[in-house]
């Protein structure tokens, strides 16, 4: 597993870099995020060049509706995620035979896979098709039907398949085939169960519980009953040997409690916090689902050891799924509420996004951003509707004059907030979820503030982003805490209060000011009146900006006549205080 990880890495590392580049004129279509370590943006043609399987497609749905029968190449989705490199934090439940993975289509439909039903199973069970071509019937159709008959499906077969295609190849019907698939998100379920193992594994009942509704299950149920002969090849354990199980299939046993859908997935557990994930299309809709038992006897006898009831799934190639003594199965809808996320974009370059920050952008349907993070982060972005632009709302503070230009300016921006609000709400209503994008991070000094005026601090989602206080303080390459306090400000409360200035200054503690730029002078005024004036300075221009990024270094004495040469009106974080020596 090392050698093939290691052959991976530059793989990985060329489709980071081809990623990262505007991809020519070839839009990124699929984006790879959630529980991994590399969050992949890959064209068609990025998926094109991974190593093809080919699988014969009848596209046919439960309700009988045809779609075609199609030749497709595509990329084994265990490839896709093995080179975003799925991992857990450490301390958790170790294993990934609990997680789902939510595949989302461009026209908004979804489906909940589990990691077993991709891993665990033979890897053209599961795969995106990148090419495909017809299947054409051999003989004329108008030897068995007529016209108004046969011209639908020939439609069907001549349509453009919209690409890249998500296929469950082993599935008895196509409803969990999803054209255009835009997103794969790895999702984990109820984290932070994993615990010490009790002195004896034993389970007498299993709990099975959706939503608010909890039955319990001491004894096996009425019902039809199923034996199997299963093979126990562990991972990492290997051969246990074949055994003969019989039980209740699961399918049966969820049917009436968690009809579920698409977006359900079950996660079966353990008393020693042991978990595995199956998907409700695994189940119902997977000829191998109707085999997946809740087991109560194993050779003919009573299961005593290991608990009263053990998850057998005799299809997958690995047993790592099995569960022993199991004691609780839970219902999970992973169908997305509508929510309105806060999202700091960073304070410069896209390098300087974080993970989370990715992962809710591909969980958002619609935007609110300013032109310049709708141009810079494009990419991300994935041509995603704006509703308005932020700045649209109102001045920026230091740009209105005077008092009754002030007042003015506060009421046009309050019902232009309103209208906007409205907009946000009316997406929220039709189920959309909507990404407020800010620069930096949003809980210093954000944008975004006004929101809270309009929405409860329940209905959003903060995610935090790297300020440029911290591309500034790495700028500088100083312990900014070298005095045990560093302040973060902004011009006006250093204008308001020069005695509160003072107090810092006499701590020795680090003065960082956001938006001082416009009015340096009379800012450093103040700080001037304060610190001592041999106090070094630091001004970080357009920080985080690879290219643009400019330190400018002076004291107290002399910064107003250094900064008077630059032409920066607005991009400036400002240090003060000893520790810059």
């Amino acid at each position: 597993m090392r050698k093939r990880s290691l052959m991976l890495i530059p793989l990985i590392l060329w489709l980071t870099a081809l990623g990262a580049s505007a991809h020519g004129a070839e839009t990124p279509l699929l984006r790879v995020t959630g529980l991994v370590k590399q969050p992949l943006r890959l064209s068609l043609a990025d998926l094109a060049r991974l190593p093809r399987v080919r699988v014969k497609y009848n596209d046919i749905t439960r309700g009988g509706e045809f779609h075609g029968v199609f030749w497709l190449w595509g990329v084994p989705l265990r490839d896709v995620l093995e080179l975003a490199q799925v991992g857990k934090e450490a301390g958790g439940f170790p294993k990934q035979t609990d997680l789902a993975l939510l595949v989302r289509s461009r026209d908004g439909r979804q489906v909940a896979l589990s990691w077993g039903e991709v891993f665990h199973r033979q890897p053209a069970e599961a795969v995106l098709a990148v090419a495909w071509k017809p299947v054409m019937p051999k003989k004329s159709c108008t030897a068995c039907h007529r016209p108004e008959e046969y011209r639908p499906w020939l439609e069907q077969l001549q349509r453009k398949v919209v690409l890249p295609k998500l296929v469950l190849s082993r599935d008895s019907s196509s409803d969990r085939s999803l054209e255009g698939v835009c997103s794969l998100e790895v999702v984990e379920l109820a984290p932070g169960e994993w615990g010490p193992k009790p002195e004896r594994l034993y389970s007498p009942r299993v709990v099975l519980q959706a939503g608010d509704e909890r039955r319990t299950l001491e004894k096996p149920p009425a019902g039809r009953r199923l034996a199997v002969e299963a093979d126990q090849v562990g991972e990492g354990k290997g051969f246990h040997g074949r055994r003969r199980y019989e039980g209740v299939p699961l399918r049966d046993l969820l049917a009436s409690l968690a009809p579920g859908g698409l977006e359900t997935v079950y996660l079966v557990s353990a008393p020693d916090g042991y978990r595995s994930l199956v998907s409700w299309g695994e189940l119902f809709l997977s000829p191998a689902g109707r085999r997946i038992l809740l087991a109560d006897r194993l050779e003919g006898r009573p299961i005593a050891e290991g608990g009263r009831f053990q998850l057998i799934l005799p299809d997958d190639l690995w047993a790592d799924r099995w569960v022993k003594a199991v004691s609780r199965i839970r219902a999970f809808s992973l169908a997305r509420r509508p929510r309105l996320y806060v999202i700091g974009m960073g304070c410069g370059e896209s390098g300087l996004l974080t993970l989370e920050a990715l992962s809710c952008l591909d969980r958002a349907e619609v935007l609110v951003a300013p032109a310049d993070i709708r141009k810079r982060f494009a990419p991300f972005l994935a041509g995603k509707p704006v509703l308005f632009d932020p700045l649209s709302l109102g001045r920026r503070p230091f740009e209105a004059r005077g008092a009754s230009h002030q007042a003015a300016e506060r009421g046009r921006r309050r019902q232009a907030q309103k209208k906007a609000a409205e907009i946000i709400k009316r997406s929220l209503a039709a189920g959309k979820s909507v990404a407020v994008l800010d620069w930096g991070d949003p809980m210093l000094y954000g944008s975004w503030r006004w929101l809270q005026d309009f929405f409860p601090p329940e209905r959003m989602v903060f995610v935090p982003g790297l300020s440029a206080f911290n591309a500034g303080a790495a700028a500088l390459g100083r312990d900014l805490t070298c005095r045990g306090m560093v302040a973060v400000s902004d011009p006006f409360t250093v204008l308001k209060d020069p005695a509160l200035v003072a107090g810092l200054a006499r701590r020795g503690a680090t003065l960082a000011l956001f938006m001082a730029l416009p009015k340096f002078p009379r800012v450093m005024g103040v700080v001037q009146r304060a610190y001592p004036p041999d106090t070094p300075v630091a001004v970080v221009l357009r920080a985080g900006y690879r290219r643009g990024e400019k330190v400018l270094r002076g004291k107290l004495e002399n910064i107003v006549s250094l900064m008077g040469r630059e032409k920066e009106p607005w991009l400036g974080i400002t240090f003060v205080g000893p520790c810059l020596r």
